[in-house]
């Protein structure tokens, strides 16, 4: 059987995959992971959905599996992210080493790639509600596996909408501290660009709700592709 021509690109984008959350799109991500060819895989933060291990089934298994292999033969950076395992518990499952954030050139380019919670005020400052909040939106998922009822409350809370801005700018600041020219995060689950200065934001959403999305990098060429 002749196997797919890959699609050529220098890195890779992915986030909040969530393995360990029952509603992941296992399938999709692996497609992704499988459909391009590339030097540099960053996974951008809350790729595992915390511990205990026993909520991965097979194909969270199998990501995991498919993650380790692609560091044997490209550069994978792990992002960590705060639904994710400590930062050695990861690097003893992958053999990856995991950053709080990482910073590359292309093309005269430079790139941030940044999870995003850091920039979270309402989550630092309400805990306790936030993981309530957390619980909740897990059941809805559960309850309304379309996730419609979680896309309308995205559209109409404005703690949701204030926490997503609140995130790109405080991107969009380290950006221009760090003197990049793009950023890219994660946490919020809301597919998202903006601009400021001239520095561009990209934030790729999550693996949990449709529409989901990733970031393709061609020399300076920064895609952002949403999957439904």
């Amino acid at each position: 059987m002749i196997q797919p021509q890959k699609i050529n690109i220098d890195t890779l984008v992915i986030s909040d995959i969530h393995l360990g959350d029952r509603t992941t799109r296992c399938h999709e991500v692996l497609k992704v992971l499988n459909d391009y060819s590339y030097k540099r895989l960053i996974l951008n933060g809350d790729i595992l959905n915390g511990l205990p291990f026993n909520r991965l089934h097979a194909e969270h298994w199998e990501i995991l599996s498919r993650l380790r292999r692609l560091s044997k033969h490209c550069e994978v950076v792990w992002i960590h992210g705060n639904h994710d395992a400590t930062p050695n518990i990861l690097s003893r499952l992958l053999g990856i080493k995991v950053r709080n954030r990482y910073v590359w050139p292309s093309a005269d380019k430079k790139f941030l790639a940044i999870h995003g919670h850091q920039f979270d005020r309402f989550l630092h400052d309400n805990i306790i509600i936030s993981r309530l909040a957390f619980f909740f939106y897990d059941w809805l998922k559960r309850f309304n596996p379309e996730n419609f009822i979680v896309r309308q409350i995205k559209k109409r809370s404005q703690i949701w909408k204030r926490n997503s801005f609140e995130v790109a700018r405080g991107a969009l600041r380290l950006g221009r501290f760090m003197k990049a020219d793009y950023v890219f995060c994660g946490h919020t689950h809301i597919i998202n660009t903006a601009e400021n200065g001239g520095i561009k934001y990209f934030n790729t959403g999550s693996w949990v709700e449709r529409p989901s999305a990733f970031i393709t990098i061609t020399g300076d060429e920064v895609k952002l592709i949403q999957v439904d």
